[in-house]
């Protein structure tokens, strides 16, 4: 893969970072539209473009050559330790070599702190903790961004656009800058390399533009410390802890924040923050701004806050009436999950003496028992050996 010079255009009040580059012998353009920049520049590096190509790169074993500048310390870490977790933790990637025509050694010296705002609950948390609750001014955010790298599902221009404006208003009323970056970074990706899967590099890609404003870049992490690791897995959420330092270059920190919270924690820690009641957005579902209060993540949420007496907090921006429609199907499916999200709901609700109803447990027993009727079996079947060998009736094979 060849990636070309950087170039930067005005389109309107927005600019546009893009890049002409070479997969599979096919010539495509890779941009970037940023606006409501309020005067800043865009960094004119190829660091951006070469995070967001990388893992299209490695999936088709292609090494990469940069025909700009990028920072020496960012091509270090994705040549050597970065890419040993991303093949760890998505096997069919082949580790490819990057090299680049210039390397940047030199510092920014910036100072402006800035992290992604979907209002969904980790980044209302981490708006709690670094803006809010009187954080170190070192890393008080200054900036929010909302960005289109394919979160958005179905529809993604659309809801991009009307989800923004929805978060607008809140902005506003914290004083703080909302840069959004629109792109097309995720036509280069494909399911096989689908978002939830990716998501950490595709949106560590973006504060890169930003590295002549901004020395920090706060990414909200998924999963609390318990339940980190690297290794195969459906989400890339699991190892950022241990590859965000990574993404760093002379100019720009990146941290994965909030990992100190379960996600019950961080449920009632923002249900303390009125600004949340009208504008929590957790909706998986992509057809259309808002929540739909019955899909699993709207219903995980739901739960929590019902847990906790805070539901009625938030009547305006969730239907209530659907999510009790729904609500002893979902508590069947969080009692046998092993989704750790949903785990540690069931034992929360036990650390505050909250005992779910017998029918619960009946209804989520029958629920296991349809799904796994090959583990159920071979339960029985240990469980009946042990019995008859008790009686002296069955006797194991002894191998010599």
């Amino acid at each position: 893969m060849d990636i070309g010079p950087v170039t930067i255009v005005a389109k309107g009040s927005a600019l546009v970072y893009q890049v002409n580059f070479d997969l599979k012998g096919s010539h495509q353009q890779l941009w970037f539209e940023v606006d409501n920049l309020a005067q800043q520049e865009l960094s004119s590096s190829g660091d951006t473009a070469l995070m967001a190509l990388l893992l299209p790169a490695m999936l088709a074993n292609e090494n990469i050559h940069v025909k700009g500048s990028v920072s020496e310390r960012l091509l270090f870490s994705l040549n050597g330790a970065y890419q040993t977790i991303l093949t760890q933790t998505i096997p069919y990637l082949q580790r490819v070599n990057i090299t680049a025509e210039h390397c940047n050694t030199q510092s920014s010296s910036a100072t402006g702190v800035i992290t992604g705002f979907s209002a969904g609950v980790d980044s209302f948390c981490t708006i709690t903790d670094y803006f809010s609750n009187s954080p170190p001014k070192a890393l008080k955010v200054t900036h929010l961004l909302y960005n289109n790298v394919g979160s958005h599902g179905p529809g993604e221009e659309r809801l991009f656009r009307e989800r923004y404006q929805q978060l607008k208003e809140t902005a506003d009323t914290w004083q703080l800058p909302f840069i959004t970056v629109n792109s097309n970074m995720n036509d280069f990706y494909g399911r096989s390399l689908d978002f939830q899967l990716t998501h950490t590099l595709r949106n560590a890609a973006i504060p890169m533009l930003f590295q002549q404003f901004i020395g920090h870049f706060l990414y909200s992490s998924a999963y609390s410390y318990q339940d980190l690791f690297v290794g195969e897995s459906y989400d890339m959420a699991y190892s950022d802890a241990f590859s965000m330092p990574l993404l760093a270059t002379e100019s720009l920190q990146c941290h994965s924040v909030g990992s100190e919270h379960s996600r019950v924690e961080k449920t009632l820690r923002i249900s303390s923050n009125p600004d949340s009641y009208k504008v929590l957005d957790v909706c998986v579902k992509g057809d259309r701004a808002g929540n739909c209060s019955h899909c699993d993540k709207c219903l995980r949420t739901l739960l929590t806050l019902d847990l906790a007496g805070k539901l009625e907090l938030y009547k305006d921006n969730f239907d209530l009436a659907v999510y009790q429609q729904h609500k002893q199907a979902f508590i069947n499916e969080v009692l046998i999950s092993k989704d750790p999200l949903l785990k540690e709901i069931v034992v929360w609700a036990k650390q505050q003496g909250y005992r779910f109803a017998a029918h619960h447990y009946l209804s989520a027993t029958m629920l296991f028992l349809k799904r796994s009727p090959a583990k159920v079996f071979l339960l029985f079947k240990n469980q009946l050996k042990k019995l008859l060998s008790s009686l002296g009736l069955y006797h194991p094979k002894q191998y010599h």
